[in-house]
């Protein structure tokens, strides 16, 4: 059944990336024109991890995984001149039971080291993405790239319809006004399981071929992947420069096969 449903989702995908303004929006709702990209392609990947630290108030520790612009260093000094705990470069974020070096990789594309989702009764984690956001974000379309991935199963729902519950996952995507540095975060906890995990995607991206590459980005660490070095995949940080992918790479999928290696449905 999974097959059949990938291969509608692949239709879906096309078809999104064709009206790629109205992604990832509620019916009836008008879409901005599509504005330009910056032709500009940085002369290197920064693929530094940026990384916020918080205690929420149930005593749990979150750790926030920042999209930067092209240049980790001035996200770092936007985030702690807005009051954020801010790791310094190269410092790993508190963990449990994985180290960094016991990560699943596979070619360029990375774990997210100590986050993983639980099988909740299924076969393939089951994770639900509830959009919030504006014409101009194509989650829609995101989530169909990331439901061809085997071990994991991705599904979209607008907000309003809620969570389905019964072991099922779910993400919330919404909009944010961060500074020029910051294209999305992803807030997630290590070792839990069960979420909540939370995706914000930055609005002065809205309508671009940035948002596309940075929404798949986002929802790739809510699945439980890192950073990817190559531009082949969504996963690389920073700005689309010319022959970026705004998809997932097939090492991408590898790696969540190997993070949830339980036989699919």
């Amino acid at each position: 059944m999974k097959g059949i449903h990938r291969q509608l989702a692949t239709a879906a995908a096309v078809l999104a990336a064709l009206t790629i303004g109205l992604i990832g929006t509620p019916a009836g709702a008008a879409p901005p024109a599509a504005k330009p990209d910056s032709a500009a392609k940085p002369a290197a990947v920064d693929n530094d991890d940026v990384y916020t630290v918080e205690r929420l108030a149930n005593g749990q520790t979150r750790i926030g995984l920042h999209q930067h612009a092209g240049n980790a260093e001035a996200l770092r000094r936007d985030l702690r001149a807005a009051g954020k705990n801010v790791l310094s470069a190269g410092q790993a974020p508190p963990g449990g039971s994985m180290s960094p070096l016991a990560c699943v990789s596979y070619g360029t594309a990375v774990q997210w080291c100590d986050h993983a989702w639980g099988y909740g009764g299924f076969n393939d984690p089951q994770v639900y993405f509830l959009d919030h956001t504006p014409a101009g974000f194509p989650v829609t379309a995101a989530v169909a790239d990331w439901y061809q991935s085997p071990g994991i199963d991705a599904y979209y729902r607008w907000h309003t319809a809620g969570c389905p519950g019964g072991g099922r996952h779910c993400v919330h995507v919404r909009t944010y006004s961060p500074g020029p540095n910051e294209f999305g975060v992803t807030y997630w906890s290590p070792n839990a399981p069960n979420g909540p995990v939370d995706v914000y995607l930055a609005n002065h991206m809205a309508g671009t071929n940035q948002a596309r590459k940075s929404t798949c980005h986002e929802l790739g660490h809510a699945l439980g992947l890192g950073h990817n070095s190559s531009t082949n995949s969504c996963m690389v940080q920073g700005r689309i420069g010319a022959g970026w992918s705004l998809r997932p790479s097939s090492q991408d999928f590898e790696v969540l096969n190997r993070v949830y290696p339980r036989p699919g449905t």
